[in-house]
């Protein structure tokens, strides 16, 4: 399992903090397929996208600053998601578009089973140290 600030998320956060462009990644993605999350990767292992879950679309997060060590060093997204047919959740990520887009951060755990109306609610955060 693994958690990583992408590539292009360094890409993202280095325009962000110069003003010299870009868009903040609050759009926040879930799927399934296996594999560990690397720094080169561009997309989640297999998106679930509007064809998978009935009205699925990738959720616009409102971004939250939060005190980890120092005062607002952490940036935080917070989506929630609830399934419409059983499935397995194995991946997440923030992108800086609602389709497509720029992968920011990318996480990948065990896989969480849902069925049918239930829930998951992905946290995504970032600390600058």
């Amino acid at each position: 399992m693994a958690t990583v600030k992408t590539n292009a998320g360094r890409a993202i956060a280095t325009n962000l903090i110069t003003g010299l462009g870009g868009t903040v990644p609050n759009f926040i993605a879930i799927g399934s397929g296996a594999g560990t999350a690397a720094v080169a990767d561009t997309t989640l292992f297999t998106e679930y996208t509007t064809g998978t879950w009935a009205g699925y679309a990738r959720v616009n997060a409102t971004p939250t600053r939060t005190t980890t060590s120092v005062t607002n060093d952490t940036s935080r997204w917070n989506a929630s998601f609830t399934a419409g047919a059983a499935q397995t959740v194995t991946n997440a990520g923030n992108f800086d578009a609602l389709t497509v887009g720029n992968l920011f951060i990318k996480g990948d755990f065990t896989g969480i089973v849902l069925a049918n109306g239930d829930s998951i609610s992905i946290t995504i955060t970032d600390q600058q140290a």
